[in-house]
């Protein structure tokens, strides 16, 4: 461990380590004596919790007689009264950071930092964009009865999609799924002679409507995946808005079935003429159970599809981070402005407007889609759901042009280009019961299977013990 402490009124420290930079600040408002003395503070702890400039003086003789709130105050103060500087309880911020971790995209890697209430601590998290990637690729396709012709031109994609990608990777593999809806009334007309085949009325025979049918783990063989495709038969359903939410949420975390690698960067391609269910919109069918997150494929079906709720957006977008999964929306021009708006709200995402779906026009999607989620480097920070509250946080890049973003972002990132985070991480409150804890923060790249673990301590209580109070009375 390479430890770094800071303790008010020192200098900040700014140390290089690896290309990353940590710096530690305890910053002490502009206040007067006043923000520490008061007579309502009779303990140490509540001492501290003034702020971070605040300091405690816990000798037993210090001066005899006063009232308890005169143990607190700005420490040159306590200082100049007496108090020997080996007596004073300070607050402090720790940095530690592991450089025992390698890494080749993201450093550092994991750090530790104590934190008392009303300081912050600053750190760099450095995100490199090497020159060549794996490509894991997953299709996850709409096989209601209206993308007959779409699937149809998926057909010849394969081959020719792993020719142009070797301009850009190493290594494409590609993976298939289906949906169509979550296969209950009203969804689906449940008539025992429509339910095996939704298509009776067109003399045609499909197959039954799913909610996701995982078909093909990630292969290099384009051969493969070509012949799979051609295999593939549409379905039927009854509602507009399909099960597009509730498939990609499994294709991201059935990570063993899927096939994806650990070293490959993963797209998830969607591909669907019509806009998707939100979580709460299986009431109509009964189902009010919330999606757990959770993979449940049995021989490749899902299975939870008839007994929980389409995740909310924020589940599928924590789930993609989380899986350090890109999606791409490939959806015809009349759904675009609703996958427009929930784009937004997903990280790493890319939205492609399609006429039709033919296959020259879908492998130009994908690789403008490849080299558009390449080159903006993102970051997600996020805190414990139980302290989250009690944290704040900033974030501000540093580009490789040398310019600030005011988002958390940079755009035309090349290849072997490095961007720099400057995270700040502040404690507003300790917890109600007034004890230390320690929470878990990520810090995670948009995209990548590297990321930063941040562990903070927060300090509330003083290490100079019960005794700290027996000195008041």
């Amino acid at each position: 461990m390479t430890s770094w402490l800071r303790t008010h009124g020192s200098v900040p420290l700014c140390l290089l380590l690896c290309c990353v930079v940590v710096a530690v600040c305890a910053e002490a408002p502009g206040a007067g004596d006043g923000v520490c003395s008061s007579p309502s503070i009779t303990s140490c702890a509540e001492c501290l919790r003034r702020g971070p400039q605040c300091a405690w003086c816990f000798s037993e003789d210090f001066q005899d007689g006063s009232w308890p709130g005169q143990r607190c105050d700005l420490p040159v103060n306590l200082l100049r009264k007496g108090c020997g500087p080996e007596f004073l309880e300070q607050s402090e911020v720790k940095v530690e950071v592991n450089a025992t971790i390698g890494s080749t995209q993201v450093s550092p890697r994991d750090i530790n930092i104590t934190l008392r209430p009303g300081s912050e601590a600053s750190f760099i998290v450095a995100v490199k964009q090497l020159e060549r990637y794996p490509v894991d690729l997953y299709y996850l396709v709409d096989v209601s009865a209206s993308m007959q012709e779409n699937l149809d031109h998926l057909k010849t994609v394969g081959v020719a999609l792993s020719l142009r990608m070797t301009e850009h990777s190493s290594d494409l593999w590609l993976g298939f799924g289906s949906f169509v809806d979550k296969p209950v009334s009203p969804y689906i007309n449940v008539h025992p002679s429509k339910i095996n085949n939704p298509c009776s009325d067109y003399e045609i025979r499909c197959r039954p409507a799913h909610g996701f049918h995982h078909v093909l783990s990630m292969t290099g063989n384009m051969t493969e995946f070509t012949r799979v495709i051609k295999r593939q038969r549409i379905s039927g359903n009854m509602d507009t808005p399909e099960g597009g939410l509730d498939a990609m949420l499994q294709a991201a975390v059935c990570q063993k079935a899927v096939g994806w690698r650990p070293q490959a960067k993963r797209l998830l391609l969607l591909m669907t003429d019509q806009p998707s269910h939100l979580a709460l919109d299986s009431r109509l069918a009964g189902i009010v159970t919330p999606h757990d997150g959770l993979c449940h494929l049995e021989n490749n079906i899902y299975t939870g599809s008839t007994r929980m709720d389409h995740p909310s957006v924020g589940q599928l977008s924590d789930k993609l981070l989380d899986n350090h999964i890109y999606s791409i929306f490939a959806v015809e021009k009349q759904q675009y402005q609703w996958y427009e708006e929930l784009v937004r709200l997903l990280p790493g995402s890319y939205l492609g407007k399609l006429g039709l779906f033919q296959a020259p026009n879908l492998i130009e999607l994908v690789l403008d889609a490849y080299k558009r989620l390449l080159s903006e480097v993102a970051l997600s920070v996020s805190v414990e759901d139980k302290a989250v509250s009690r944290y704040w946080v900033s974030v501000s890049p540093l580009c490789p042009d040398g310019s600030t973003a005011k988002d958390q972002s940079c755009s035309g990132v090349q290849p072997d280009q490095t961007v720099y985070f400057n995270i700040t991480i502040g404690l507003r409150s300790c917890p109600d019961n007034g004890e230390d804890e320690d929470v878990q923060v990520m810090v995670r790249p948009v995209g990548y299977n590297e990321s930063t673990v941040i562990r903070i301590h927060s300090k509330c209580s003083c290490s100079c013990g019960p005794e700290a109070r027996s000195w008041t009375d």
